[in-house]
């Protein structure tokens, strides 16, 4: 890969990964999202983007490691959010 400004990833799985490092790290952002709700018990992970990215987003990791954007606005996302981060999961 040439560049900071390469971009990898694939807009129709709402998911890019930039090489740029963020305070010595890669940051992943979207740029678009997922619109059909993910069933949670096809996610094994959730996490919030970084605040470096253009806009916000979640990204939503399934059991098949599998990473797909979502709009944090999302009841569904929210929901999600709530329940991997309270004790216990």
């Amino acid at each position: 890969l040439e560049g900071a400004e390469a971009v990898l990833g694939s807009h129709q799985d709402h998911v890019c990964v930039s090489p740029a490092l963020t305070d010595g790290v890669p940051s992943t952002c979207c740029f678009s999202y997922q619109r059909q709700p993910i069933p949670r018990r096809r996610v094994s992970s959730v996490f919030n983007t970084s605040s470096s990215c253009s806009q916000p987003g979640v990204i939503v990791v399934t059991l098949k490691k599998k990473q797909l954007c979502a709009d944090p606005r999302e009841k569904w996302v929210q929901e999600l959010l709530k329940h991997f981060q309270s004790p216990g999961n």
